[in-house]
């Protein structure tokens, strides 16, 4: 959709223009420090906000980028006014130095938290062979599952509590006890402690600290909110290239309990740069529903919107997780292990190129094409027979995979008020943790009982009825086949 432009007033020679000039001149160079919401009073009269008036001589109004229910105003003080579903008007940034100091602080939580599970494939190959040569696949693949549940699970409340404006407590918590319990795991001997300190102590700080990341870096951004949301996204497949490769060569040259330790300290310096620069930008308000809106389900486009997540995530990590053990029953070695870092590398791609253009050519309406592409490759994975084939794979799924992780929060936004982003992202989240719970699982059952081939027919499948969610979410939120979402 074009955007609609209105020119100014362009009476030079005008007294009042001339003082609207000289105060929006003001205004600039001194901009309110606060950034507030202004609830529409019809009766008051155009004497009662003088500097509202002014502003509103030299804004140019468009639409939403991604939905045509929220109007937008670039006012004079640089904010964009944002007119939400219930008639408020919410000023957020779009921009500035502490708009992206924000997402640098997600980009350093995504890093930690999402980088280092994307590293798992080495810590369950390294479990197996090394520390519990008596546990099968399937039991190995509970505490990376776990991982992958519970970073999703504490989506819920603390979606929550990043409405409301108190989030920061328990993140400051999370940001000290999860790199402690990373290198608490570097200590382990039995299989229960492994599951306790590398399954649910990370997964459950990690996801205390990820839900936050997300939402406020959401809050500070409106007509750049993809491009911001894809930046951060990209610090997690940086941390998913970068960790394996700490991993392995740790590993192979320091031992498993100083490997752990290391990568715990980077996440300590993580966290806590994190907790510096991490804030709201919104006041808090207390949006009617509790912490699990079940009347937004009541809207059926967000309704198919979750169902598509919790599908999607039940096969979308199941070429990630094992395409290393198939590497080295191909007998690729050593080399298998770095297909994690690859497929990680190439996902960068596929985070920051659709965000580029998202907020242009709307978020879903490039989720829905990678995820056929993340379809044909989870069905090729178990073909490749050599080198050269899974490596392909591995690059290409990276960047189907990459698309999703980065479009989903900015598809997630457009469903309803930014100021309930976090519990309507926290919501999706927590159900989307479920298929996270079961897909390694469930995987490493079947490949014990079966081969590699039914794995990819079972995570395929997963993800065609996540997609056909998708595209049924995009028809009723448009109402059309086709348009901008």
């Amino acid at each position: 959709m074009e955007k609609d432009i209105a020119s100014p007033p362009t009476r030079a020679h005008s007294p009042t223009m001339a003082a609207a000039l000289s105060r929006v001149s003001s205004l600039v160079a001194n901009p309110p420090l606060d950034i507030h919401r202004n609830s529409p009073n019809p009766d008051a009269g155009p004497s009662s906000h003088p500097e509202q008036k002014m502003a509103t001589e030299l804004e140019y109004t468009t639409h939403h980028p991604d939905s045509p229910s929220h109007a937008s105003t670039v006012a004079s003080d640089g904010c964009t006014e944002v007119k939400e579903l219930d008639g408020d008007i919410v000023h957020i940034p779009d921009g500035g130095l502490r708009a992206w100091l924000v997402v640098l602080g997600a980009c350093h939580i995504l890093f930690s938290t999402f980088g280092f599970v994307n590293a798992w494939g080495v810590f369950q190959d390294y479990y197996k062979v090394h520390l519990f040569t008596d546990r099968t696949t399937s039991d190995i693949g509970w505490i990376g599952s776990l991982q992958y549940m519970l970073i999703y699970l504490p989506a819920l409340p603390m979606g929550r509590l990043v409405d409301r404006g108190l989030f920061l407590y328990p993140f400051w918590t999370a940001a000290v006890l999860y790199p402690l319990s990373i290198i608490v795991a570097g200590e382990v001997k039995e299989y229960w402690q492994a599951t306790l300190c590398h399954g649910v102590l990370f997964g459950f700080t990690a996801g205390i600290l990820f839900c936050p990341a997300i939402a406020v870096t959401s809050q500070w951004f409106h007509h750049k909110r993809a491009l911001a949301l894809g930046v951060v996204a990209c610090a997690s497949s940086l941390g998913g290239t970068i960790f394996p490769i700490i991993t392995t060569n740790c590993l192979k040259n320091l031992g498993f309990p100083w490997t752990m330790r290391i990568c715990g300290f980077v996440c300590l310096y993580c966290t806590l740069f994190a907790s510096l620069t991490l804030r709201n930008c919104l006041p808090p308000k207390k949006a009617a529903g509790g912490m699990f809106n079940l009347k937004a389900f009541k809207n059926p486009a967000y309704s198919f919107f979750t169902a598509g997540c919790l599908l999607v995530m039940g096969g979308l990590y199941t070429p990630l997780s094992f395409m290393d053990v198939l590497g080295k029953e191909m007998g690729l070695g050593t080399y298998a292990s770095y297909l994690i870092t690859i497929a990680n590398a190439f996902s960068t791609i596929g985070r920051i190129g659709p965000a580029l253009v998202a907020d242009r050519v709307g978020s879903m309406n490039l989720l829905i094409p990678g995820l056929f592409g993340s379809i044909i490759t989870t069905f090729a994975w178990p073909f490749a027979h050599n080198k050269a084939g899974i490596t392909a794979i591995a690059a290409t799924n990276g960047i189907f995979q990459g698309s999703f992780v980065s479009l989903l929060a900015p598809a997630c936004a457009v469903l309803g008020n930014v100021e309930d982003i976090g519990r309507r992202f926290g919501m999706v989240n927590s159900l989307m943790s479920f298929g996270s719970f079961l897909a390694a699982p469930a995987s490493g059952a079947l490949l014990s009982k079966t081969n590699f081939h039914v794995v990819s027919y079972y995570a395929g499948s997963l993800l065609i009825g996540g997609t056909a969610c998708f595209i049924l979410a995009r028809y009723y939120h448009l109402r059309s086949f086709w348009g901008k979402m």
